[in-house]
């Protein structure tokens, strides 16, 4: 246990806490910063002779020019020593002593010729001192200042008017003065000492709070460092379920497209048109609230899983190369509610937002502007936002994508498809999204059309097979 600093103070016993080393350090510190404060009093005194001399030159008194030399020699040597003492710390305490005494003396020499009065110029050295926070300096200064005052009494009581004229013998005036100087000195030594002594508790007290609050400070940023370490590994642990998540969705879009040729590679062109659609929209200024960072990413998953409905349509009428019959229409427009089902039961991803939105654009991708589309047949705002986007980039990437029953479209065609149900079958701030976004739409469809190339052909050519069987 350590000491408290309390009784390393007062009680002198060594310890090697923290505390200790923090009392010993910020009072050398302090020290050191008075010795230079006394080194620069000493020093501008220096021009105290200079300026007497200037006065008795222009007659203002008459003070001996050697007796401004002897000040003068004084505080040149005085502070040359004190200038050496302060460079080296392992003497700071003889520069304290050297310097509160030498600018007591210094105030007595002037003292000594009647230059100053010596009233309270006396107690100018033993001030000083009390900032030093050290009981036994401001003692020893007082001490000194008053046998000080006591010799310069002496030597000027000769020369006092009321001895002169007989009015007092020298020893009655100088007892007279010594008793009074005795009591203006007990009560500046009761004042200095007391304060001196108050002012170094008053700073142990404040170092003792400043360590506990450094102590506490140093735990909290403990508890901290501990918590930004817990919240790195959770964080890196999100990111990598995110990843998984992300997989495990990409890879059932995967098996999907086992099941369909067209719509394994769908989903994923369409999760790109829906972000250039999210990012135009926002742009300019549309569902800034709704399109944040975060949700456009989870609009992006979710169109993976828009068509995941058709894994239970047969592979028959998905991959059919002609128009389908009503009864097989119908079956297709299955597919949506078949989605919901399959994705409500999927455990609930980033606190079950990502669930909702996944459900909207499977649910409501067919869903039409102007209320024409199924399963439900609502319009305009009624259909989720995802599910609006959704529905836009859905027949975008059926247009101009190569199917078994038809070639692509050009940029320009598809664009101009879109463009003719602006306000029909889709909401118009989304089709103006996409046509002011066909330069970057080209270059993502160009970027696909490379990369699927390889093995398009071997795939069509499975299918077209696949489908001669059928008709056998």
């Amino acid at each position: 246990m350590f000491y408290s600093l309390y009784g390393i103070i007062f009680t002198g016993k060594m310890s090697e806490s923290l505390a200790s080393k923090t009392y010993d350090e910020f009072f050398l510190d302090n020290t050191l910063k008075v010795n230079k404060t006394v080194q620069i009093i000493l020093l501008s005194a220096i021009l105290i002779p200079l300026f007497f001399v200037i006065g008795t030159l222009v007659k203002l008194w008459d003070i001996p020019y050697s007796y401004c030399l002897f000040m003068l020699s004084f505080e040149v040597i005085v502070s040359i020593i004190i200038t050496i003492l302060n460079k080296y710390t392992v003497l700071h305490k003889v520069a304290m002593y050297f310097g509160v005494i030498s600018v007591s003396i210094f105030v007595g020499i002037m003292a000594f010729k009647g230059i100053v009065r010596l009233s309270i110029s006396y107690a100018f050295g033993t001030i000083i001192s009390c900032l030093y926070y050290n009981k036994k300096l401001t003692i020893t200064t007082c001490i000194i200042n008053y046998f000080l005052s006591i010799g310069i009494t002496y030597f000027q009581s000769a020369g006092k008017d009321v001895v002169v004229y007989g009015l007092y013998t020298r020893p009655q005036y100088i007892v007279q003065m010594v008793i009074g100087l005795t009591i203006e000195f007990a009560f500046l030594l009761l004042i200095a000492a007391t304060t001196a002594k108050l002012s170094q508790r008053t700073m142990a007290k404040l170092m003792e709070s400043l360590i506990e609050r450094d102590k506490a400070f140093d735990s909290l940023n403990n508890q901290n460092k501990m918590i930004i370490q817990i919240n790195s590994e959770l964080e890196e642990k999100n990111i990598k379920l995110d990843q998984t998540q992300y997989e495990i969705i990409q890879f059932v879009a995967k098996c999907l497209g086992s099941h369909d040729l067209f719509t394994g590679r769908h989903v994923i062109h369409t999760q790109k048109y829906v972000k250039v659609i999210c990012k135009e929209l926002k742009a300019n200024g549309f569902y800034t609230e709704e399109l944040t960072e975060q949700n456009i990413q989870l609009y992006q998953t979710a169109a993976f899983l828009h068509d995941i409905g058709k894994i239970h349509i047969p592979e028959g009428i998905l991959n059919k190369i002609g128009k389908f019959t009503p009864e097989e229409f119908e079956m297709m427009k299955c597919h949506p509610e078949e989605g919901k089902k399959l994705i409500e039961a999927l455990p609930e991803i980033d606190d079950g937002i990502f669930n909702k939105i996944a459900i909207d654009m499977a649910y409501c991708h067919h869903e039409k502007w102007d209320g024409s589309g199924y399963p439900r047949g609502i319009s305009g705002k009624n259909i989720p936002l995802c599910a609006r986007i959704m529905a836009a980039a859905d027949v975008l990437d059926a247009l101009i994508s190569q199917r078994l029953y038809k070639d692509p479209m050009s940029i320009e065609e598809a664009m101009e498809v879109l463009n003719k149900s602006k306000g029909g079958h889709f909401e118009p701030c989304i089709v103006d999204a996409v046509i002011k976004n066909s330069n970057l739409i080209a270059l993502i469809d160009g970027d696909f059309k490379t990369t699927e190339a390889a093995t398009n052909n071997k795939e069509l050519e499975w299918w077209q097979k696949y489908h001669d069987s059928l008709e056998k």
